[in-house]
């Protein structure tokens, strides 16, 4: 089926988006991490939660270890840091990627969007490899379909002139009202309106005090988003 519309593409965030990843897989898979390396930090999920601002668990961690060891040297804390987060993406894709679970309503848009011929993309933080062994456990028969899949190894997200976003726009060839964007966090809502795109914010339980200004709609069950009601927020 053609797509039917204004709308031709869904780009989607990731970890609390589509999935509860920050706390059943990111935050176990970085403890584990640290104990490994033995390494004396253990977050919290509040603590967890108080670092989600920095952009990616590399720079959570750069931030917990300069705190713990402020004399230690930029370098040395680089070098632990790409250790520490090979280690973590690893625990994370081969244990607990397995446990997370999607959120409510997701998986059911997408296979909405992509059988009415509306791309499907993902612009996030998360290492790409780690998002595709989730989309493989999680929802195969889609994961083919999603494209592009874009994450910390393609760029910066969250920098003033929304990289990832504007290479998302580039690699499927369309115009920034043609498509809509749905982030759980303020941080990915600015990425999305500094890139001109619309966003739906659909915040979950622990981006539910965030401020949300400028989002087309503030919507926390994804159950009740739909294709049709995607197309009427870009005919506004």
């Amino acid at each position: 089926m053609m797509a039917r519309g204004l709308l031709k593409a869904i780009i989607l965030d990731f970890d609390g988006t589509i999935a509860y990843t920050e706390k059943e897989a990111h935050l176990p898979a970085c403890n584990e991490a640290f104990r490994k390396m033995r390494i004396p930090i253990e977050w919290s999920w509040e603590e967890f939660v108080s670092l989600l601002e920095l952009p990616g668990n590399q720079a959570r961690m750069e931030w917990a270890y300069r705190k713990l060891y402020p004399s230690v040297e930029e370098k040395k804390i680089k070098e632990l840091s790409e250790k520490w987060i090979e280690i973590k993406k690893e625990l994370y894709i081969k244990k607990y990627v397995h446990q997370a679970r999607l959120r409510e309503g997701i998986a059911e848009l997408i296979k909405q969007a992509l059988a009415q011929n509306i791309a499907v993309a993902i612009v996030s933080t998360s290492i790409e490899a780690q998002i595709e062994a989730f989309l493989d456990k999680h929802i195969p028969e889609a994961k083919a379909y999603i494209h592009p899949i874009l994450g910390k190894n393609a760029g910066k997200k969250t920098a003033p002139d929304s990289p990832l976003y504007t290479k998302c726009l580039k690699i499927l060839n369309l115009k920034n009202k043609e498509l809509i964007a749905i982030e759980d966090s303020r941080v990915g809502l600015r990425a999305a309106l500094n890139a001109s795109i619309k966003c739906i914010a659909a915040p979950n339980e622990y981006t539910n005090k965030q401020d949300f200004t400028g989002a087309s709609l503030v919507i926390p069950d994804l159950s009740k988003l739909n294709i049709a009601l995607l197309e009427s927020l870009l005919e506004d």
